[in-house]
């Protein structure tokens, strides 16, 4: 395939492989299949099968679905004006041979060639196929060979298509042309031989070669037959000379010799024709009446004019009668002219052979534009049916095998069948059963009444008709409107089929009922039919025919007489049966039983008798278009039969006359002469139609019409002075004025005659009905001339007067609309505002009785009121008296011009106003009698077409109503009642729709079936009723929006009145399930009139039917009670920003309505959502950034007091950038306030369990901020946002103490922003709040909530952090003097006393606003209790100082045991299960107890304050103040015991207090042991302190701690080390569930430090008094047998058992507490140990086996000390040996295989040396040093004592150092390990270093790194259990003594001359402990490096 190139770059590379070769590959395939074709054809009839599946794949390959492969027709079929292909193959190939072409060009040159020879062949292959077979098997049937030859000349066709050069294929068509029968494509053909240019012409001429020769003959000889003359003159035929072939050559050179020779045509028919006997034909007629009669013989004549069948010559034709004819019986009719009379009369008749054979072109395209014609303007009605409709109605039937229409699918109901075929389906059981209820009679059967079932069942739909037609009617009657009429009334009538109803809307809705239940296909036809209704175009049409007289008068409608049905039909099938008649005669003798007089029966209404059916009845439309099509058909027939009769009369005449005797007509030549003035009259009306303008017939056809008309003129003037000649004495009778009319009308459609001529002839017309006393004829079934009287002659003489002024006005092509309104706005608008037309049924239309048509000038003379009348009428009232009596069409497309005129200036009120007198029009076209005596299936089509036009129009008018705010400017009050009552009347209408549709629904009906189309047509049907339905009641709603607004006196309540008229129509819509449709028209209008509709009396009532109409347009269930949701089934659509915008308000009083706490587990909580969702993000804004900034840094700034107390007296605010509502709509309306408030609640309200996301709470946040960055002053907003920060507080600290412990930034910022946003509230509330109830409760709420916020920042866990400042707070200020700057804060923090008083403050307003809530008098008890302590506190304190007490102003005591004892009074009462609430009683008696320990009260005043509460009760009052402690401890076990489910704590606590406090002793230890053991403590030691519902978040912890503390001092008195032990590793695994753990652990640890000591009897400072004077070689000897007798099994003594519980203990601390003391305790209890024990120990057998080396230091590496310049080691001083902590050194070799040759002597100083290094030098001098014991030394074989004993040893050693290391890991010191119990790592502590090697840290990067490495793997690796660690082997375990002798002496080498940290520390007597905890823990990072790296190493 072709790769893509730019077109501007030239490539001198490309290669031709990228060149597109696909569709040379395809045609090389073709032609392979070609030439296998091809060959298989070459090898006869033997090979004919698999050469005809050659052609088939050949004919499938690609190249024949290529565009430029298509022949030129079907490519213009295809493509059209898109055509690319026309000249593709004519511009690359020249005429001529087949040219070869290049490879890379577009089209391959063997295309053409290959297309033209495959469909040549292909065609020759198919004609010898059929020779082949009819030799074997005899000539084939007619049929098949034609159908065999036709695709011959198809593929011969297509192969010229080609190549149209190929002569000889021009000659094998002609041949096969002529085999076919077919002149005019043979003729063609030879013709196409003889095509070119001169040269070629003149050499076929000269006969150059005998095929060409053959060719010319052949023309010539065809041209003769076919008497050509003219052909044969010219040239090249009448050049050619004639030679004559011989019949051998001709046959020679005919190319199949079983075809005739192109000259001599075969005629298709003459043989098939010939070869048959004469048979009868049979016509079925498609309906059993003239009509279908009529039809049949028409189709039968144009099968056979367009060659589809060829009768036997002679046959003769029969029309089939259907068994269920009936036969018509005596007639009282005289017996009318006999049929055989008639035809034998034409029989003698000479026969014209004009017609036979193959019709011309112009006849069949004349024939067919008449009766285009006349369909088109027969009736306007018919403009609306589908164009499928009218073609269907004259397709063709004939012949009967293949021109028969389609198969129907009919029900067997409608057919007449038995309920099932023999084999059939049968019918459901449902259909059957159905079907069966109205069969079986309830008499019968008891059971309920049917009646009343069916009243049950429409019980909503009639309940929602009955209120709607209630509430409308009502609103109507006071506008002056007629109403909608009684429901019920109604629905009586369409069911009963409204044989009773007698308004003429009533029975419209009857037709309408009638017309959806008949389930015609031309009903749903016309009704479902999406060709676009154009308004201007079609009526303008209509008008304009109507007022040229040529559009049908409606007068054959409201006639009186009778349509025709099957009168005698019977009679004349028998007849015409009876007799051998061809389909000329049957026309004949049809058309004669139609127009002769007497034929059928006169009806008894007409008066007379022997009329024929033209003047006595009533034509259908399709019986008088099939007649029509009759007489011009057979016209040349009929001429000539009629002739023949005429004949025959003036024969008979001259020979009485020679006989001088006078001839009297006969009644059958009366019946003759009447039946040609007939056929005048109706050419008459045929022309007439076709000769206006806008007919669309084409001029020929109307110059062969002309020319008819004027024939049949002719011979009606020759009878008819015939007739005067036989009957002198006649007069103007009946005939002679229908004849002058004829003819007087017969010049106004006469282009030739002068207009003046004819306006006289009009005059002189006029003048003779006048004789005749005004004669009124009428002539139903004439378009032009309906009805003959004075007042017709007036309407044609207006007409013609007028005929300029109408042209013009219909001329599309005016320009000047102004124009067209002026001149036609003065007619309509009078016409319109006559009193003529304010009835019920307009007396102007010409559709009226016969009054109406009467000349208006009875009862004076004719002349004189001729005369007057035209001297005082002007040309205006001529026109407006012509409107008088015009059509509905007429006036109809006159409005329309109007309004199109008035769109052309842009004017939308007149244009509406057009509109609705459009609608008038059409509604009070439905009561005229033009439309009532119609058949009703007529009305059913018309009713519907007319509402599809009407529906049309209610949509532009509501176009122009929600578009244009003045639409109503023109619309006067009368025009408003007019067109108001127009729709009432439309609605009525279409309720008979509603009852049909509700019948259906309860299965009453079944579905009506519409035949012909698919099942679900009547439900589309309905919805586009119900769409149409809707827009009427939307348009009817915004008249009467305007009729109250003219009319405002008569509604003093519009509004209720509209909502009203909304509510009903939304209801009966609904419920019925089609208040969504007409894409939500109604929906959206009632939306926006509900939002402008606020003053609605009932509030509810209207709030309910907004969310219902919600519900409908969106989905969304707004329903503050979800009871009144109603499911409609409507289609919800998305929600626009716009919308949701506009439901804000209505939103949140909805919201309003619920309580906020139950509102997110309704459904309006999901539809808020949806909402919110719409309106999207705000757009960003400069002043609304700038607003959020300030309100950030507001929230984290610090408290100060001031604003506290200010915000008291409503002072108070921020200064923000002002917010315009348009930039903020939502929140303008308080929607983000909503929107906080219900996800602060949604979070507040649920019980939590467990920890849940707070997302809910920062939604809130988020919400309440866009909020306020509208506003500042709104202070619920900031009351919200304020409990939204203290929900995160209480959240962040209620469910562990890690955020507390760490001291956390957000935990202040929550406070302090809580605090600022109560603030802002309290200063806004007391502005602006109202003084309703519901605003105290919220206000006293508030105080509340900032009293408990204020109240618990002071206290712990928050400790009064939020009012502090923090060190980046402080700002800088400069002093006013010396200028100095300098930094503090900005202002003093508030004092606690202060922060308490200002909480009491909080609580006292709280109480004024709501003083039934307990929790106000309780919490102001603590605050003032709180004062009261501090106060006494300071006064003691001063007294102490000896300073008098300052003046005390706080509370007293009394005020306190007031407020608690009205906290008790305000508890609620206990109701059922409840649990009493305990505080209250509780805080009494502490504070009772804690006042009588202050002495402030005795104990008398004592038990009469606790005898407040009834927990006092029945407990025997203290005799003295020592009995008091009995007293109050059983009052508090009376609160225990009311405590059922024990979650107060605090009582338990306190009751373990008292009891402790009373002397401190060990038995009152354990008193208070057993207390807090028996609920706080378990026996495991768990604590179980769970958090009361009262008890304020994170002081939980705050107990916990407080307990534990209690009970360590508890267990530490009684020496309970086991459960102190349990304790502690339960506290050093809950690090989140004590407040400020790390001070609570060091505790502990100190607690059990001591009770250790004690334990134990260890000594303080033991250690430095037994290690201090002892050899590092003496003490690794004793150190190395104690370690090996503490780890035997057997060995037992308590100081050792210390020893393992403080080693566990320093595994368990990990780090949390520096473990300087667990380290003093370590060595002082080793210390004891050593001393105690290590002194009376054997050698071990190791140390007699191996004695020492005598001199170990002959090995140390003496040339690097001497390098680094430092003098040799002497004797260690003391100080040294206690803080160089450095392991003894070993002696032995150095095995540089260890790991311990990374840190050999070079590289340690390898990051100082620069130089290459000296070879070390052997020292000889032996200097012996002495070694003090390291502290290090010592930890590390105290730790070696506990820990277990190897299981096997390798080798005995005399190592001292052993570590206690895991198996397959690197384990850190023992201070780095976990304790055992602890399962996972705590991350947040981090583990303390140890001191193992003090020492510098090296600068060697080698080091560097393995101290790293060394560090990561010990944190990656798992705890290893604290038991086990004895069980495990160190890797230094590797290491010989010598090695580890090496390490020391090179360290200490390295590092001779380093001075200790802190060198004031020198005796271990005068050790600081906090100095030495802090020396050991800052040098613990370095200690741990160098220990981790001499580990690793």
């Amino acid at each position: 395939m072709s790769n893509f190139r730019a077109l501007n770059v030239e490539s001198d590379n490309e290669s031709e492989d990228e060149i597109d070769n696909t569709k040379e590959i395809q045609i090389e395939d073709a032609l392979k299949l070609y030439q296998t074709a091809l060959q298989y054809h070459a090898e006869g009839p033997a090979s004919f099968a698999r050469a005809a599946e050659a052609y088939k794949a050949l004919f499938e390959s690609d190249i024949f679905k290529y565009p430029e492969s298509l022949s030129e027709y079907r490519r213009h079929e295809l493509y059209g004006d898109n055509l690319v292909f026309d000249s593709i193959l004519q511009e690359e190939f020249d005429a001529g041979p087949v040219q070869l072409a290049g490879g890379n060009e577009s089209a391959p040159s063997t295309l053409p060639q290959i297309l033209h020879l495959s469909y040549k062949n292909h065609g020759q292959f198919m004609l010898e196929m059929m020779q082949h077979w009819a030799q074997q098997n005899g000539a084939p049937l007619q049929q098949q060979r034609s159908s065999q030859i036709f695709g011959a000349l198809q593929f011969f066709s297509e192969a010229l298509d080609k190549e149209d050069t190929d002569l000889d294929l021009w000659l094998r068509t002609a041949s096969v042309a002529a085999l076919l029968g077919s002149r005019r494509i043979t003729r063609y053909c030879l013709e196409a031989v003889l095509d070119g240019d001169d040269e070629l012409v003149d050499s076929i001429l000269q006969l150059p070669g005998l095929e060409e020769g053959f060719a010319g003959q052949q023309l010539r000889e065809l041209v003769t037959k076919l008497e050509d003359n003219v052909s044969l003159m010219q040239t090249p035929l009448s050049s050619m000379k004639r030679r004559k072939l011989s019949e051998a050559l001709k046959k020679r050179l005919n190319p199949y010799p079983f075809a005739p020779l192109p000259s001599e045509v075969a005629d298709p028919h003459t043989s098939a024709t010939t070869a048959r006997a004469p048979e009868r034909i049979p016509l079925n007629a498609s309906k059993w009446d003239w009509a279908g009669v009529g039809e049949v013989i028409l189709h039968h004549f144009h099968a056979e004019q367009s060659g589809f069948i060829a009768p036997a010559a002679g046959s003769s034709i029969n029309i089939s009668i259907p068994p269920n004819a009936a036969l018509e019986g005596n007639d009282p009719s005289p017996e009318p002219l006999a049929i055989e009379d008639s035809v034998n009369v034409t029989k003698e008749a000479p026969v014209s052979h004009e017609g036979e054979g193959v019709p011309s072109t112009r006849q069949e395209s004349e024939v067919q534009d008449t009766a285009k014609a006349y369909r088109q303007d027969v009736v306007m009605e018919e403009d609306d049916q589908p164009a499928a409709a009218k073609t269907g109605e004259a397709s063709s039937t004939t012949p009967q095998d293949s021109a028969s229409g389609p198969s129907r699918k009919r029900s067997t109901d409608s057919a007449g069948l038995p309920e099932t075929a023999e084999g059939g389906r049968v019918r459901s059981k449902r259909l059957r059963a159905r079907e069966s209820v109205t069969e079986h009679t309830t008499a019968e059967s008891v059971g309920p009444d049917p009646a009343k079932q069916l009243e049950e069942q429409l019980q909503s739909t009639s309940h929602a008709d009955k209120c709607l037609f209630e509430i409308v009617n009502d609103s109507l009657e006071r506008l002056g409107v007629v109403g909608l009429g009684s429901p019920d009334e109604l629905r009586r009538l369409v069911t009963t089929s409204g044989s009773s109803a007698a308004d003429d809307i009533d029975r419209v809705a009857c037709d309408m009922y009638g017309a959806l239940q008949s389930g015609a296909q031309k009903v749903a036809a016309v009704w479902l039919s999406n060709e676009p209704v154009d308004l201007g175009g079609p009526t303008r049409e209509a008008g304009l025919n109507a007022f040229l007289g040529n559009a049908k008068s409606s007068i054959s409608q409201t006639c009186q007489k009778s349509l025709l049905g099957q009168e005698r039909l019977t009679r004349f099938a028998q007849k015409i049966n009876a007799d051998w008649l061809c389909l000329k005669e049957v026309a004949y003798a049809w058309l004669e039983m139609l127009l002769l007089p007497g034929m059928l029966p006169t009806p008894t209404t007409t008066g007379r008798r022997n009329q024929s059916s033209y003047m006595g009845y009533r034509w259908a439309e399709d019986l008088k278009r099939h007649l029509v099509q009759i007489i011009v058909n057979f016209d040349d027939y009929i001429y000539e039969s009629a002739l023949d009769h005429i004949a025959e009369i003036e024969a008979r005449m001259l020979k009485l006359r020679t006989q001088s005797e006078g001839y009297s007509l006969s009644a059958s030549d009366e019946s003759q002469i009447e039946m040609i003035e007939t056929i005048f009259e109706l050419h008459l009306d045929i022309y007439s139609l076709i000769k206006h303008p806008h007919s669309g017939v084409d001029h020929i056809t109307q110059t062969l019409q002309g020319d008819r008309l004027e024939r049949w003129a002719a011979l009606a003037r020759t009878v008819m002075q015939l007739r005067t000649e036989c009957r002198p004495d006649t007069g103007l009778d009946e005939l002679a004025l229908r004849h002058i009319w004829a003819s007087v009308f017969q010049l106004s459609v006469n282009e030739d005659v002068d207009p003046e001529y004819v306006l006289l002839a009009m005059e002189e017309l006029k003048t003779l009905f006048k004789s005749v006393d005004g004669r009124i004829i009428e002539v139903q079934n004439n378009a032009v001339m309906p009805e003959l009287s004075i007042a017709a002659i007036d309407r044609e003489l207006a007409r013609i007067g007028m005929k300029d002024f109408f042209l013009k006005v219909f001329d599309q092509d005016e320009k000047d609309p102004v124009a067209v309104i002026e001149s036609l706005e003065p007619i309509l608008e009078p016409v319109q505002n006559s009193p003529e037309d304010a009835g019920p049924e307009p007396s102007n239309n010409d559709d009226d009785h016969a009054d109406s048509r009467s000349p208006s000038t009875v009862g004076h003379p004719p002349d004189l009121v001729s005369d007057t009348q035209a001297l005082r009428l002007s040309p205006r009232q001529e026109m407006r008296k012509f409107l008088d009596t015009a059509s509905v069409p007429l006036r109809l497309s006159l409005w329309q011009r109007l309004r199109e005129a008035y769109e052309a200036i842009e004017y939308p009120p007149k244009v509406l106003s057009c509109y609705l007198r459009t609608m008038e029009i059409l509604v009070a076209e439905f009561k005229t009698p033009t439309f009532k005596e119609c058949s009703p299936q007529d009305r059913h089509f018309k009713v519907l077409s007319k509402f599809r036009v009407i529906d049309e129009v209610l949509i532009k008018s509501i176009q122009i109503i929600r578009s244009e705010k003045t639409a109503f400017d023109c619309l006067t009050y009368e025009h408003l009642q007019s067109s108001m009552s127009a729709i009432s009347e439309l609605l009525r209408v279409m309720s008979a729709a509603n009852f049909l549709e509700d019948l259906i629904k309860i299965g009453h009906l079944p579905a009506p079936r519409f035949e012909g189309v698919p099942s679900g047509t009547f439900l589309m049907i309905t919805s586009r009723l119900h769409d149409m339905q809707l827009r009427t009641w939307t348009l009817q709603y915004y008249l009467l929006k305007e009729g109250l607004a003219q009319n405002r006196e008569l509604f003093p309540t519009p509004s209720e009145d509209l909502f009203e008229f909304l509510r009903h129509v939304h209801y009966a819509t609904g419920v019925r399930g089609f208040c969504h449709l007409a894409n939500r028209i109604f929906l959206r209008l009632a939306k926006d009139e509900l939002l402008r509709l606020d003053d609605v009396i009932d509030g509810e009532t209207r709030d309910t039917e907004f969310a219902q109409l919600l519900n409908d347009l969106y989905g969304l269930k707004a329903f503050d009670k979800p009871g009144d949701c109603h499911d409609f089934g409507s289609v919800p659509e998305v929600l626009d920003k716009r919308t949701a915008l506009q439901l804000l308000p209505f939103m949140m009083s909805q919201a309003r309505k619920i309580s906020i706490k139950d509102l997110p587990k309704t459904d309006l909580k999901t539809t808020i959502d949806k909402v919110h969702g719409c309106l999207g993000r705000p757009k960003p804004n400069e002043d609304i950034t700038m607003n959020r900034k300030m309100l950030t840094a507001y929230f984290k700034s610090p408290v100060n007091p001031i604003s506290l107390f200010d915000c008291l007296k409503g002072v108070g605010s921020l200064s923000t950038k002002r917010i315009p509502e348009q930039s903020a709509v939502a929140a303008s309306q308080g929607w983000y306030f909503l929107m906080g408030n219900i996800s602060l609640n949604k979070f507040r309200s649920q019980k939590r369990l467990l920890q849940v996301p707070t997302e809910d709470l920062n939604f809130a946040q988020a919400f309440f901020m866009q909020d306020l960055e509208y506003s500042v002053e709104r202070w619920e907003t900031w009351y919200r946002l304020a409990q939204a920060h203290d929900s995160q507080l209480e959240d962040s600290v209620l469910w562990n103490a890690d955020k507390i412990n760490s001291n956390s930034v957000e935990l202040i910022n929550y406070q302090r922003a809580a605090i600022h946003c109560y603030v802002m509230a309290v200063a806004s509330a007391v502005r602006t709040a109202d003084a309703s109830s519901e605003t105290m409760t919220k206000l006293s709420e508030m105080y509340t909530d900032f009293g408990n916020r204020v109240y618990a920042s002071t206290r712990e866990p928050f400790g009064m952090s939020a009012f502090n400042f923090r060190d980046n707070e402080h700002k800088f200020f400069s002093g006013n003097v010396s200028q100095i700057v300098y930094q503090m804060a900005p202002f003093r923090p508030i004092l606690l006393s202060t922060a308490w008083k200002f909480a009491g403050a909080m609580y006292t307003r709280a109480i004024r606003a709501n003083p039934d809530k307990w929790w106000n008098y309780y919490m102001l008890a603590k605050c003032r209790w709180k004062m009261y302590c501090a106060g006494a506190d300071d006064a003691m304190a001063a007294v102490a100082r000896g300073e008098s007490p300052r003046p005390y102003k706080g509370p007293t005591w009394e005020d306190v045991i007031e407020s608690v004892v009205a906290a008790i009074d305000s508890l609620p009462e206990k109701r059922g299960s409840q649990q009493p609430v305990l505080e209250p009683h509780y805080k009494l008696a502490v504070i009772v107890h804690k006042l009588f320990q202050r002495k402030a009260i005795d104990h008398e005043k004592a038990k009469e304050l606790l005898d407040q509460t009834p927990y006092s009760q029945n407990i025997g009052a203290p005799e003295n103040a020592d009995d008091w402690e009995r007293y109050i401890l059983a009052v508090l076990k009376a609160l225990r015991a009311a405590d059922k489910s024990g979650w107060h704590h605090r009582i338990i606590a306190r009751s373990a207090q008292i009891v402790y406090d009373d002397g401190k002793e060990a038995m009152l230890a354990f008193a208070a042991k057993n207390e807090l053991t028996d609920r706080i403590f378990t026996k495991t030691m768990a604590v179980q302190v769970w958090k009361p519902e009262n008890e304020r978040p994170g002081r939980h912890f705050v107990y916990t701690s407080r307990y534990t503390r209690f009970f360590v001092s508890l267990l530490v008195q009684t020496g309970d080390k086991l459960n102190l032990e349990a304790l502690a590793r339960r506290v050093r695994r809950k690090t989140a569930d004590f407040f400020e753990h790390s001070r609570l652990w060091q505790d502990l640890c100190l607690s059990y430090l001591k009770l250790l000591r004690r334990t134990g009897k260890i000594p303080d400072g033991h250690e430095d008094a037994v290690f201090k004077a002892i050899n590092n070689e003496e003490f690794q000897v004793r150190a190395a047998r104690l370690e090996a007798w503490c780890q035997t099994s057997t060995s037992q003594n308590p100081v050792l058992d210390v020893l393992r519980d403080v080693i566990e203990l320093k595994r368990l601390n990990n780090g949390v507490m520096k473990p300087l003391l667990i380290d003093d305790l370590i060595g002082d209890t080793y210390a004891l140990l050593y001393e105690i024990v290590g002194s009376s120990l054997e050698p071990l057998p190791s140390e007699q086996q191996q004695p020492l080396p005598p001199q170990p230091q002959h090995i140390q590496p003496q040339p690097m000390a001497t390098g680094l310049g430092q003098p040799p080691p002497g004797p260690m001083q003391m100080s040294s040996m206690v803080h160089v902590q450095v392991d003894g050194a070993q002696e032995g070799p150095h095995n540089p295989n260890l790991p311990f040759s990374l840190y050999h002597p070079s590289q340690l100083q390898g990051g100082q040396q620069t130089g290459p290094q000296p070879m070390p030098q052997p020292d000889t001098t032996s200097r012996p040093r002495a070694k003090a014991v390291g502290r290090r030394e010592i930890q590390r074989k105290a730790e070696s004592c506990t820990a277990k004993a190897p299981a096997t040893m390798a080798l005995p050693t005399n190592m001292p150092i052993r570590s206690p290391p895991t198996l397959n890991a690197q384990i850190p010191p023992i201070s780095s390990r976990i304790s055992p119990e602890k399962t996972q790592p705590e991350p947040s502590i981090p583990a303390a270093p140890t001191s193992e090697v003090h020492l510098q840290p090296s600068n060697s990067g080698t080091a560097t790194a393995a101290a790293s490495a060394s560090v990561s793997i010990a944190e990656n690796s798992a705890p290893a259990s604290v038991h086990d660690d004895a069980d495990d082997e160190s890797e230094l375990s590797e290491l010989d003594e010598d090695e580890v002798q090496e390490i020391g002496e090179e360290a200490g080498q390295v590092f001779p001359s380093v001075k200790p940290l802190f060198p004031k520390l020198t005796s271990p007597n005068g050790v600081n402990k906090s100095e030495e905890q802090d020396t050991t823990g800052d040098s613990s990072n370095v200690s741990s490096r160098a220990g981790s790296v001499e580990v690793e190493a």
